[in-house]
């Protein structure tokens, strides 16, 4: 017989706000896929360096070795940022004193996005991709940090998105929390 799925939020009671921490989904074939190509992306990068260096003198080829050394780092980066946010990935919601804010922990560059509670319209859940599988996850699974996600609400005109990879019932008992808690009102559901 299968166990009922405890969920993947963790929920903290901090008596003036409740704290949500989701850690980010393990692909195991993103996970894979991404470490062999960043070896493989290591070795290119050393090779153009050291062409770079010795092609210096002014040979056209050169201009166009440092470009791609350019465009190749900046790929790596984000393979780099990709994996790191697979491993040690977590996405923190805290909502109360009149905010909602949401931070993704172990994002390189990523800024907390603060939003007034009195604004938050039309919360709702609704699934990221339904019925769409593949080996690299969900679209907003691979490589993106801000998004996707569950639970959704507009904000002006617009739509806001959190709680990436967790399921429509998982999303439904965090909105229940917030409601229960006071935190979410009547006015955020319209």
């Amino acid at each position: 017989m299968e166990k009922p799925y405890k969920g993947r939020a963790t929920i903290q009671d901090n008596i003036t706000d409740l704290q949500i921490i989701i850690p980010a989904k393990r692909n195991w074939f993103i996970i894979i896929f991404i470490g062999a190509w960043l070896c493989g992306w290591l070795m290119g990068e050393v090779f153009a360096l050291g062409a770079v260096i010795g092609l210096l003198g002014g040979n056209p080829a050169s201009l166009f070795i440092l470009f791609w050394l350019i465009a190749w780092t900046v790929g790596g980066f984000f393979a780099f940022r990709t994996l790191l946010w697979t491993f040690k990935g977590k996405e923190i919601v805290t909502v109360g004193q009149g905010r909602l804010t949401i931070d993704k922990k172990g994002v390189l560059f990523y800024k907390p996005k603060t939003y007034d509670l009195n604004e938050v319209r039309n919360v709702r859940v609704q699934d990221e991709n339904p019925g769409f599988n593949s080996p690299f996850g969900r679209r907003t699974d691979f490589g993106t940090f801000n998004s996707g996600g569950t639970i959704r609400f507009d904000y002006g005109l617009q739509t806001v998105k959190f709680a990436s990879g967790i399921d429509e019932a998982e999303a439904k008992y965090i909105i229940a929390k917030l409601t229960e808690r006071r935190l979410l009102t009547e006015r955020n559901y319209s």
